[in-house]
């Protein structure tokens, strides 16, 4: 605990915490305003947008109250005075008392809060991006993908026999006569789901043609000037011609730099909030007096 309490975001986080819970509870109000008086003023209105736009950040809430046209204006204010008024009748009638729910409400919002500042204060170098990427380069891997048409004959329709020598003797007709890419679905038989695949891996060809025939497919060259085949599936016996397949790779940093900063950034805030709440947590005295009963 020593530890956090010597980490600088926690000591700015008490600070900006203890100001937000002396903003709200022990600030003084006004003597002449009642239970019943709901004062509409910009402090207001930025903090409702905050909340309402989930991001604590109090110069973008600005800009965009101040972006507002008069008819949004007054939609906010009236969601304002409808949500304050709802809120005061409820704490009027002690429903925040023992009210789990209320509870869980009070927690997200206070971690709401923390999670704005955490966000403001962290950031990562160019340094950390990189050794982020090399922890966690499976995450970024990209699998091998083919692109492929197909010409199909269907077993429910032919028969296995009938259909295996349908696709040798059409094998044969296609690579005589030069039949392109463009011209599959002249052939064959209509096939359940697609006859062109553009750039799909093997884990998508499985769930169309089942995982032996993804396999086999993936075994082949590519050639835009060849049918291959047949190749058998769940559904029958299948013509291809593979027009383009690349093998699976790790994409340099550069090209998925913004990614994994994101995602760095993430790990990174997600990490700072836990040390804020650990702090929060450890400024209190925990007694048990808890003892585990014995099941009947």
């Amino acid at each position: 605990m020593k530890t956090l309490i010597r980490e600088p975001l926690v000591h700015f986080l008490a600070i900006g915490l203890g100001l937000f819970v002396l903003f709200e509870f022990v600030a003084p109000e006004d003597s002449n305003l009642d239970s019943k008086t709901i004062v509409v003023d910009r402090n207001a209105l930025l903090t409702f947008v905050q909340y309402r736009s989930k991001a604590f950040n109090p110069k973008v809430a600005a800009a965009r109250l101040d972006a507002l046209s008069e008819t949004e204006l007054k939609m906010l204010i009236d969601d304002f005075v409808r949500e304050e008024a709802l809120h005061r009748e409820a704490l009027a009638l002690g429903m925040d008392a023992n009210d789990y729910v209320i509870k869980q409400r009070m927690i997200q919002s206070l971690r709401f809060i923390t999670n704005g500042f955490v966000t403001a204060a962290v950031d990562v170098s160019d340094d950390e991006v990189a050794a982020y990427y090399d922890a966690n380069k499976d995450d970024y891997y990209i699998d091998p993908y083919v692109t492929f048409t197909h010409v199909f004959f269907s077993v429910d329709r032919h028969g296995h026999e009938q259909a295996r020598t349908l696709a040798g003797t059409t094998l044969t007709q296609l690579n005589t006569n030069n039949v392109p890419f463009s011209e599959s679905t002249r052939h064959g038989d209509r096939f359940l789901y697609n006859v062109n695949y553009v750039e799909r891996t093997e884990d998508f060809v499985g769930s169309h043609f089942g995982s032996p025939m993804a396999q086999a497919l993936f075994s082949l060259d590519a050639n835009d000037k060849l049918w291959q085949g047949p190749v058998e599936s769940a559904y029958g016996h299948h013509l291809v011609m593979v027009s383009k397949r690349t093998e699976g790779m790790y994409p340099e940093l550069a090209d998925v730099e913004e990614s994994v900063r994101e995602d760095a950034l993430r790990v990174e805030v997600n990490e700072k909030n836990e040390l804020a709440v650990q702090a929060i947590v450890g400024t209190y005295d925990v007694r048990m007096n808890f003892e585990r009963g014995t099941a009947e």
